[in-house]
């Protein structure tokens, strides 16, 4: 939702006849530069916390409202899939690519943290030269988010054929 929010707020900027690079502030309703801060800060957050084992609830809580949503097998699996791989990369991933278009002479963000990072006529820097580095959270979070899909696929199969098994019994 943040890498949404910082998206739609370009676009609305960008409607607006503002320009990234500018030293003047784009107000479109509030400061295009002051919700962008603040989307990388909920999108630091939550890639952060991601890492730390928040993919492994979140992935939980998503698989079992899968199970319970979907009658199908292969049905669930896809979107067990799915979500697992959009846990496994868009926390990581998705701020650095939201702000990527963002880049302009007064704003470069980088992991070393250096420069300021004016966009819209504010500054956004140190959170988004951090936002850069989640790309390295990666290694603790896409094993886990693997890893519960993998979990899940062995718990769905075995329940699928408990299922068909109890099914012949009752027919047969």
């Amino acid at each position: 939702m943040p890498e949404l929010a910082i998206l739609l707020t370009s676009l609305f900027a960008a409607i607006s006849g503002c320009q990234p690079g500018t030293d003047t502030g784009c107000p479109i309703g509030f400061s295009a530069a002051e919700i962008i801060r603040h989307a990388l800060e909920a999108s630091l957050l939550v890639g952060s916390r991601f890492g730390d084992g928040l993919a492994a609830l979140w992935l939980a809580a998503c698989c079992w409202l899968i199970t319970l949503g979907w009658p199908r097998l292969w049905i669930r699996l896809l979107l067990a899939f799915a979500v697992s791989l959009i846990c496994a990369f868009v926390p990581y991933f998705g701020p650095m690519l939201s702000i990527s278009y963002l880049v302009n002479p007064k704003c470069s963000p980088n992991e070393g943290g250096v420069g300021d990072c004016i966009v819209y006529g504010g500054d956004v820097g140190s959170v988004a030269h951090k936002v850069v580095s989640l790309g390295w959270r990666i290694i603790e979070g896409a094993p886990i988010a693997i890893g519960i899909f993998v979990v899940y696929a062995i718990v769905a199969v075995i329940m699928e054929l408990r299922a068909r098994r109890q099914a012949l019994r009752t027919l047969g």
